[in-house]
């Protein structure tokens, strides 16, 4: 008698490497959406950093006074986008120095986010 030699693979053996496969690509998605979703912040917060440095200097040179009851909020745009940032004094025991916060956001109301503390000399 003859023997038939098998070639190729059973139905069962594709669809359990249909499976594997399916299962692993969506781990690779699902990473890949998750570092999309960081580098995004990441980028904003490297953007309000620069927005509040800014502030800082801008605040350091007299462009721009602070209230004292309730800070200054000021718009900026940066890399295509339009930020807004917040100014306010948090102390007044230091004889020498101002102590202020600026924070940044992207919207005039808030909310702002990402503080900065700076001294600047009286």
């Amino acid at each position: 008698m003859f023997r038939r030699v098998q070639q190729g693979f059973t139905l069962i053996e594709v669809l359990l490497a249909l499976a594997i496969i399916s299962i692993a690509l969506t781990a690779v998605l699902k990473a890949s959406s998750q570092n999309v979703v960081n580098t995004q912040h990441l980028k904003d917060r490297s953007i309000a950093h620069l927005i509040a440095m800014n502030a800082a200097n801008s605040i350091q040179a007299g462009l721009y006074s602070i209230p004292a009851a309730r800070g200054t909020t000021q718009s900026m745009s940066m890399f295509g986008k339009r930020w807004y940032w917040h100014a306010k004094t948090l102390s007044k025991n230091i004889s020498f120095a101002n102590m202020i916060e600026i924070t940044v956001g992207q919207k005039p109301s808030g909310p702002f986010m990402y503080p900065l503390y700076v001294m600047i000399a009286k």
